[in-house]
């Protein structure tokens, strides 16, 4: 699931400061309809892409976000989509899920620090029309991804391409607490300072294709409980550590993504995290 990072960017925004209330519909008429979900009077519904397109949007002018050169995005900011959704009071985070099972987690935090947006049109192009000449995958039916270069920021956070899921289909509104209450309960409920860093590379890495403990929410795409990861973590720990920084040296097939940034440190609290639910009482 990754995206180029950008070399250079322009911008110009057009979008006004508050968000208008988005139009939801009770069923799909189009591919390109979003599937809105979470905590939202009515249950699924669904955002059609001439209505998101309707919202006050931005140009965002980018080099090799998607494509060799530079491109002009339409994008829409998730803090405007948040906003423009019936949501409850309270309402802190959205999960994007994409065709096979990835997901990309966004706290108030991360939406407001480093303002990750929606992608609507590419060069002028809507989704129709992806994917753009020269591009090996299609993002269809909408990217989200970040900008370095909107947020400069943004290039110090860890994994930051785990939040450039493209082929997003649903987005769900909700809670982190009630989304994320399995690793903060139960043995998960008091860890020591590693397996709080742990946690947090879970939420912010792991959890994109993983389901956590206590079915706390976790993409689908690994299709791997949780138990098996703490098997590994716990009783061949060189076979985990290996395995994260470079899957395809031991499973020529893996589907994972290598992680060989994460130092032993890393390692150590992630470990210290996953295997949290094996300390004796």
């Amino acid at each position: 699931m990754k995206l180029l990072h950008a070399a250079a960017a322009a911008f110009c925004v057009l979008a006004s400061a508050r968000a208008q209330a988005l139009e939801l519909h009770d069923a799909r008429s189009s591919p390109f309809d979003l599937a809105v979900k979470g905590t939202l009077a009515g249950g699924t519904r669904y955002a059609r892409w001439a209505d998101i397109r309707a919202m006050p949007t931005s140009k965002v002018t980018v080099s090799e976000e998607f494509l060799k050169g530079p491109e002009v995005l339409t994008v829409v900011f998730l803090s405007d989509l948040m906003k423009a959704l019936p949501s409850p009071p309270g309402t802190d985070l959205l999960l994007a899920t994409c065709g096979d099972g990835y997901a990309g987690i966004y706290t108030s935090d991360f939406i407001s620090k480093y303002r990750p947006f929606l992608v609507l049109e590419i060069d002028g192009k809507g989704p129709e029309k992806w994917p753009p000449p020269g591009l090996g995958f299609n993002p269809a039916p909408y990217a989200i991804t970040v900008s370095s270069d909107l947020v400069p920021e943004a290039l110090g956070f860890m994994d930051l391409e785990h939040k450039k899921p493209w082929a997003v289909t649903d987005i769900e509104v909700g809670t982190y607490t009630a989304k994320f209450e399995g690793i903060y309960s139960g043995k998960w409920a008091d860890l020591s300072a590693s397996g709080q860093a742990g946690r947090r590379i879970w939420v912010n890495s792991c959890a994109s294709c993983h389901g956590g403990p206590e079915a706390t929410f976790g993409g689908t795409k690994a299709q791997r409980p949780f138990q098996v990861l703490v098997a590994y973590a716990a009783y061949d720990r060189d076979f985990f550590v290996k395995y994260v920084r470079d899957p395809k040296s031991l499973v020529e097939s893996a589907k994972m993504e290598a992680h060989p940034h994460y130092t032993d440190a890393d390692m150590a609290d992630l470990i210290e995290f996953i295997t949290a639910g094996q300390r004796q009482p």
